[in-house]
């Protein structure tokens, strides 16, 4: 028998799920829990071994609360959303599924018969996202030569003078190519830009 677990703050998409798990013999909903605070709280001792989880929760993001929760439960992440970068959160953290809230019937049980037998699930439609942006350039091969070269000095710890003096530019120059970097890169400031540089790269 597969346990499940429901994370939720909408009681009508958890009534939903539950009245549709329930027509399965092999499926039973152990559990069902209204914010992450309630699952930090009550998942531990639901005796459930897969978990349908929201990502967007009032008092926490679910992805969070993945990240806190024991390998052994797998977590199916359920959202409105299913860009390409979400999903992609979604896994780094160890989901094992992905759902959007605009799934068949028949996806949500695949998805839980798939995560408890130890797999990964993503409905066809969001593997194809996956498979298409994993085709266009990411990260820091998609920055022009002078971006790269502006974001490696930012990232080495230069300021922007300094980077203006080394390259010839005027600082305005420097700013708007640190400023394109740092929007490719979905970087907010010169330590997130930094990360996209190991010390192998610089």
């Amino acid at each position: 028998m597969i346990k499940v677990a429901l994370v939720d703050d909408h009681v009508i998409v958890r009534s939903g799920f539950a009245q549709l798990l329930a027509l399965e013999e092999d499926i039973d909903v152990v559990a069902e829990f209204g914010s992450a605070k309630e699952a930090r709280l009550g998942l531990p001792g639901s005796g459930a071994t897969v978990c349908i989880l929201d990502i967007s929760m009032p008092d926490e993001s679910g992805l969070s609360l993945l990240a806190d929760l024991p390998a052994g439960l797998a977590c199916i992440m359920l959202s409105v959303h299913d860009s390409a970068s979400v999903v992609e959160k979604a896994l780094e953290v160890g989901a094992r599924g992905y759902l959007s809230k605009r799934c068949s019937p028949d996806e949500l049980i695949q998805a839980v018969r798939t995560a408890a037998g130890g797999g990964c699930y993503l409905t066809p439609e969001v593997a194809l996202k996956l498979a298409t942006t994993a085709k266009t350039p990411s990260g820091v091969s998609q920055l022009t030569r002078r971006e790269r070269q502006v974001a490696e000095m930012l990232a080495q710890g230069m300021d922007v003078k300094a980077v203006a003096n080394e390259l010839g530019l005027s600082h305005k120059t420097v700013h708007v190519h640190r400023a394109h970097a740092m929007d490719k890169l979905d970087a907010k400031n010169n330590v997130e830009l930094s990360k996209h540089f190991d010390q192998e790269t610089l």
